[in-house]
């Protein structure tokens, strides 16, 4: 009997982790609320259901006999998947798990338990108790949804003129109805992936990171392999794998993003139990020659797998976004650089006549391109080449 994977999500970010599956000769369910998400069509069977709707997700998982679950890029259906993995007795990420990982509250609880580095932190309920954390904690400060994904609700605040706005922002994207306030640090961001196989992370890829400037902070581009001191990725390294140890991640991938302080030393600022976006799914597969989407289908069953590196490809990736809000009339595509050998991918995911928006939220972006290259530096270069030569027509609306 064909084995089924639930995934949860339908959207482009999933898409993967379909194909994934149909190339290991494994069936794929899908649910999301928009019946008209791509992946609905790709997949072997699809239900309309939100990912937040755990009793729904459930049934659907029994009544289609999956035997694993999982989801990619996206930090919303991490809980849900765990409530399935609960209620099956499937392989994966518990409840217990996903709930630490999901709410960065938990998340920060368990790192300061565990003694790994993180930023000073603080909860906060209302404006009031905002205030009084960025005045304790010092400025510029973080306030931040703990709950939320896509970069929605990450808001610095510079002085406390500015902590009104950020915690409305904040809470606005707050499903719990708390805020947290995290310290700034100034430093070199960087992230990671990991991979954790029967509940030990066996694998650590690190990256540069690329963001875009405050107030919003969402990530624009990634790169391997990273720019760092063989002793700074060596200690990250160890704080990465400390890290997701600390949550008690059992199997799959996790994305962790972190600062290096000025004299080197890891912060950890976010965890997700899941591969991540912008284009860090292709990016690690080309660095590493392996295919970590589908490494992610067989360990959602349990499943050792391979991961040590084949090779180490240099190769970078940046979001195209919109130049400003309005609807967007023309795209505009230098083909003779499309056509080099090094580019990777290029697309473009806006149409003319929809409306797009300025970079505040991870889902405002509209393509993306990736590149590998002799050198980190050339795939850099060749990714920002293209990415800086495309011209988005936008009219007001």
């Amino acid at each position: 009997m064909t084995e089924t994977i639930l995934i949860c999500g339908a959207g482009p970010g999933q898409l993967p982790a379909i194909e994934a599956a149909r190339a290991l000769g494994i069936r794929s369910l899908v649910v999301d609320r928009n019946g008209d998400a791509p992946g609905m069509a790709l997949a072997d069977a699809a239900e309309a259901i939100d990912i937040v709707d755990v009793e729904g997700v459930v049934d659907a998982a029994r009544r289609h006999g999956v035997g694993a679950a999982m989801t990619l890029q996206s930090d919303i259906g991490v809980p849900t998947v765990g409530a399935v993995v609960d209620a099956l007795g499937l392989a994966g990420n518990t409840r217990a798990v996903a709930d630490r990982c999901s709410n960065k509250i938990e998340t920060r609880k368990a790192l300061a338990a565990a003694g790994v580095p993180q930023p000073r932190f603080a909860v906060a309920a209302d404006e009031a108790e905002a205030l009084t954390a960025a005045r304790e904690i010092g400025f510029p400060c973080i306030v931040k949804a703990p709950d939320s994904s896509g970069s929605r609700g990450v808001v610095k605040a510079s002085g406390e003129e500015d902590v009104a706005a950020a915690y409305e922002e904040a809470r606005r994207w707050s499903r719990v109805g708390l805020v947290l306030v995290e310290e700034f640090i100034s430093g070199h961001e960087i992230g990671a992936q990991a991979f954790s196989l029967g509940g030990r992370c066996r694998s650590v890829q690190v990256h540069n990171d690329f963001m875009s400037p405050p107030p919003y902070m969402i990530p624009v581009g990634h790169s391997f392999p990273p720019s760092l001191p063989a002793d700074v990725l060596r200690a990250t390294e160890r704080a990465v794998s400390a890290c997701v140890d600390a949550l008690g991640i059992l199997w799959g991938p996790s994305n962790i993003d972190f600062i290096l302080r000025p004299g080197g030393e890891p912060a950890i600022i976010e965890v997700g139990a899941r591969l991540g976006a912008t284009c860090l799914p292709e990016l690690v597969t080309c660095y590493t020659g392996i295919d970590w989407v589908s490494a992610a289908v067989l360990a959602a069953f349990g499943r050792e797998v391979a991961l040590a590196p084949r090779v180490h490809q240099p190769c970078a990736a940046f979001i195209l976004e919109a130049p400003d809000d309005g609807v967007l009339s023309a795209v505009h595509l230098p083909e003779d650089m499309l056509a080099l050998p090094d580019v990777l991918e290029v697309e473009v995911t806006a149409r003319p006549g929809e409306r797009v928006s300025r970079l505040r939220k991870g889902t405002d972006r509209i393509g993306k391109v990736v590149t590998r290259g002799e050198t980190l530096e050339a795939a850099e270069k060749l990714a920002l080449d293209i990415r800086n030569a495309i011209r988005f027509d936008i009219e007001a609306d």
